[in-house]
């Protein structure tokens, strides 16, 4: 027990140490909900990279308690990178980075998108302007539970991991007088890339971070994915 202890402990520091190295701050730009441009907004996160993994933290380095989005190379390419995982958004977020990482795409399950670019922070700012509190389940585009972000263009595609909704006239297999129709299909938790652990603790429901326990906040209590409920899979909605 007393070898564990030590190990998480070092793997800790050391996190801390490569995360604090790695910080960039995201200044929300503008909200997209519903095909319309909200430039109201405010605000902005701390971002950390370590390793194939990103998460919210403080201008140090500190994990403000959302959990972590791991890269996912399936949908990644040349021009985009993408992570998913669990963040103040909830526990099935995508973090969609342009290139050069400085542009951010968060894409919500409803279709919104909240996107920042890279930014000086404002003098002051230490840690991120979204901190989810733990019985809050709610979000607004500004004050404390704000969001939001720039569309590089405003007649964005389709991210390369969600599928185009092919119309009746551009199926092959279909005619006008039998379209595609919606059908349910199954496959892996995209956060949890099929595990059905929590991808924080590892199914643990606790994880050690500077030589203290700390309960897990991203998962159910017996560990398991709070976005698939420890099925691995997940069901949605397709259009071909």
């Amino acid at each position: 027990m007393i070898k564990q202890v030590l190990i998480s402990f070092l793997f800790c520091v050391s996190l801390c140490s490569v995360s604090a190295q790695n910080v960039q701050y995201y200044k929300l730009q503008r909200v997209r909900s519903n095909g319309t441009d909200d430039m109201n907004v405010s605000g902005g996160q701390f971002i950390t990279f370590t390793r194939d993994l990103c998460f919210e933290t403080t201008k140090g380095g500190s994990p403000v308690g959302h959990g972590t989005l791991k890269r996912n190379d399936n949908y990644s390419n040349s021009h985009y990178t993408v992570y998913q995982g669990s963040s103040y958004w909830g526990s099935s977020t995508t973090f969609k980075f342009n290139a050069d990482k400085s542009v951010l795409n968060v894409v919500l399950d409803n279709g919104d998108i909240y996107v920042y670019k890279r930014a000086t922070p404002p003098a002051g700012q230490t840690t991120c302007s979204l901190i989810r509190k733990q019985s809050s389940g709610s979000s607004s585009k500004n004050g404390s539970c704000s969001g939001g972000g720039y569309v590089p263009t405003y007649n964005p595609s389709p991210p390369a991991y969600q599928p185009t909704p092919i119309s009746p006239q551009s199926n092959p297999n279909s005619n006008s007088g039998n379209p595609v129709q919606p059908h349910q299909v199954t496959e892996s938790c995209p956060v949890c890339l099929g595990s059905g652990k929590c991808n924080t603790c590892n199914g643990k429901h606790w994880y050690y971070f500077a030589g203290n326990q700390i309960t897990c906040p991203n998962c159910k209590p017996n560990g398991a994915c709070s976005s698939c409920g420890g099925s691995g899979k997940k069901t949605s909605t397709k259009y071909y």
